[in-house]
């Protein structure tokens, strides 16, 4: 009998134990309840504008204006045009049959401009994407013509017709739309991530992620050589300091920084610490003569000159790469080139 006394007694227990701890977890927070505070960190933190970062650094806004970084996507407004930016009828390039019409005039339709060329607007209603290269600006004397984004008659009435063209290169040319920025460019934010912790701080210390900043550059100027879908290694060239990693610079502790400005652009609106790379060189290599054109080659392919100088600083010059000049792509065909590429980026290599 004592047994089942005892046995029933401790049910009891659970059971007590179990209602408060159900009790506890369902408990709404009242004055004097201890409440986990929400995470303060960058993940929660808001897109500003770099309006709000100038009225304390100035001088940093001021100088990063001047750059190319900064100019990489405008809005169309700031283009003198032959005429007036206005409707025109869109056709989606991945489903023909879908149609709408767009006002380039209106700011809240059209993104902006990306490097003097690409008109970046919302895709109408029913479009498949939500972003697209919607017309391309040609330049007229002091002026520019707005055009197609690609030079096709899709409806067949013999003229060219505004289609809207994949947009793939938001991510470096234009971070802001995808985050929802006030800036759709590249800004302060582009580098330092959002600053909404920052800017209503009191105590400004730790409101940033340093790493952002850190690992900024990477994010858009770092591009090793990989093996294309028939087995050969390609040097990407559209973006990137390519083949850095081979060159001693990049072997040793020396990093972007070592180099490069990280706000204040130089003479010609590079982010350089002299007017002449050259110049740079010569702390560290005085009295000694190179070709510097000739050890940061350019894609011969690249009619534009948007691709970014070599950075391998001769490890891999370009004409040992074994290069096919008739292709876009950079093919490296020297064996010693590619023992090279295997040796330093061994992961890359079993790709």
């Amino acid at each position: 009998m004592k047994s089942k006394r005892r046995i029933l007694l401790g049910l009891l227990v659970i059971a007590l134990a179990i209602t408060v701890l159900i009790g506890c977890k369902n408990q709404k927070p009242g004055p004097g309840t201890a409440v986990t505070p929400p995470p303060t960190g960058q993940q929660t933190a808001q897109y500003v504008g770099s309006d709000s970062c100038k009225t304390c650094h100035a001088e940093y806004h001021t100088n990063f204006e001047k750059s190319h970084h900064a100019g990489a996507f405008k809005p169309l407004s700031d283009y003198s045009l032959t005429q007036p930016a206005g409707q025109i009828k869109l056709f989606d390039s991945k489903a023909t049959d879908k149609t709408g019409n767009l006002d380039l005039a209106n700011k809240d339709q059209v993104y902006g401009v990306m490097m003097d060329h690409y008109v970046v607007a919302k895709a109408p209603e029913g479009f498949t994407d939500k972003v697209y290269r919607v017309a391309s600006l040609e330049k007229s004397g002091d002026k520019y013509v707005i055009k197609p984004a690609k030079e096709t008659d899709v409806d067949k009435d013999g003229k060219p017709d505004y289609t809207a063209e994949s947009y793939t290169c938001g991510s470096c040319h234009s971070p802001g739309i995808e985050v929802s920025s006030k800036d759709y460019g590249v800004s302060c934010e582009s580098c330092h991530g959002p600053g909404g912790n920052h800017v209503t701080a009191t105590t400004k210390a730790g409101t940033m992620d340093t790493k952002a900043a850190a690992n900024a550059c990477n994010s858009c100027h770092e591009s090793n050589p990989s093996k294309n879908d028939k087995g050969v290694w390609t040097a990407n060239t559209h973006y990137g300091t390519r083949n850095y990693f081979a060159s001693k610079h990049g072997q040793s502790s020396m990093n972007c920084m070592t180099c490069h400005e990280t706000h204040k652009p130089n003479a010609s609106g590079l982010l350089l610490k002299a007017d002449k790379a050259q110049d740079i060189c010569a702390k560290c290599h005085e009295g000694k003569s190179f070709d510097l054109d000739k050890m940061m080659w350019k894609n011969p392919t690249d009619a534009r000159g948007h691709f970014t100088k070599d950075h391998s600083f001769g490890a891999l010059p370009y004409e040992k790469l074994g290069d096919d000049k008739k292709t876009p792509e950079i093919e490296i065909t020297n064996q010693e080139a590619i023992d090279l590429i295997t040796k330093l980026l061994p992961d890359t290599a079993k790709k």
